[in-house]
């Protein structure tokens, strides 16, 4: 809740799809939560990047795909953990994932695993 208001104010999250963003946030936010901790800055940031995908998704505006190579960038665990965390939002909207939208979480997950492997 600490970025909510601040986040769908930067992503300029429509009033029509502001409760909808909100709840799909806060989940995605509770399931990230539930697997590792994230520093404040990194909670920012990956605050951040889950209300823009959950606008992606809304407005049916996914990314364009990356290029396969990138995907070598995060371990599995972190793939894992990214599918974990936003596999859900594709889910009930029906979608199919996206490797590049599942990456761009990945790096994040990939970010705190590192942190918290540094103590």
């Amino acid at each position: 809740m600490k970025y909510l208001n601040k986040i769908l104010e930067t992503n300029e999250i429509a009033p029509d799809m502001r409760e909808q963003a909100e709840r799909l946030y806060l989940e995605s936010k509770e399931r990230a939560e539930k697997l590792l901790t994230f520093g404040e800055d990194a909670q920012l940031m990956l605050s951040n990047h889950l209300m823009a995908l959950i606008k992606r998704i809304l407005e049916r505006k996914l990314l364009d795909p990356m290029e396969e190579e990138m995907f070598n960038e995060i371990s599995e665990k972190a793939w894992e953990y990214a599918d974990r965390i936003v596999g859900p939002l594709f889910e009930e909207a029906g979608m199919e994932k996206s490797r590049t939208e599942l990456f761009l979480v990945g790096t994040h997950v990939e970010m705190a695993m590192a942190t918290e492997m540094a103590g």
